[in-house]
């Protein structure tokens, strides 16, 4: 299930940094709009929702750990506040308070994950969590504290959105990884 979505957190990442990195363009015409972005995000945070209520009603019934779910929470609540975001027309601190607070959560997970890694997309998966921790504090810095690292932000968004899910859920699909 994790893989699956992680297709359309890959390509929902890449989309979002095309449009972030565009946003801070001079040349207005290579802009995407903020509402045109939100159909990916509202698309990937709807399905989020349906996968993770199926993994917190497994996970009552068997009794297993919540904290997957939690987890992928994470991103649910990603995409459907920058989707809400995107349609209300909110400036985003508040969303960037909320990205201050996931690497303390990201990072223990990926020294969890490192401790139990036995498959090559476990260890990707530390890499990955990582570095979805250093972009939610890099959205932290671009939004409350208005640092102007907006074109940074858009270009490791983009990449990682490859990097991080797309690639890994593709090559495990594959039985590469």
């Amino acid at each position: 299930m994790l893989q699956f979505y992680l297709v359309f957190v890959g390509i929902t990442l890449f989309v979002n940094g095309v449009r972030i990195y565009n946003s801070y363009a001079a040349d207005t015409s290579k802009h995407i709009g903020i509402k045109d972005a939100a159909v990916v995000n509202l698309f990937t945070g709807i399905m989020g929702v349906v996968l993770l209520t199926v993994m917190v009603v497994r996970s009552t019934t068997t009794g297993d750990s919540l904290a997957p779910a939690a987890y992928s929470g994470l991103f649910v609540l990603t995409y459907i506040w920058l989707a809400i975001n995107a349609f209300t027309g909110a400036d985003g601190k508040a969303f960037g308070w909320f990205c201050l607070l996931v690497p303390f959560i990201g990072i223990p997970v990926a020294i969890l994950t490192f401790l139990s890694a036995v498959t090559g997309f476990d260890y990707w998966m530390v890499f990955s969590w990582l570095a979805w921790s250093v972009l939610w504090f890099m959205f932290f810095l671009l939004l409350v504290c208005q640092l102007p690292i907006g074109r940074l932000t858009g270009v490791v968004t983009a990449a990682q959105g490859i990097t991080t899910a797309l690639m890994p859920a593709l090559l495990n699909f594959w039985g590469i990884i």
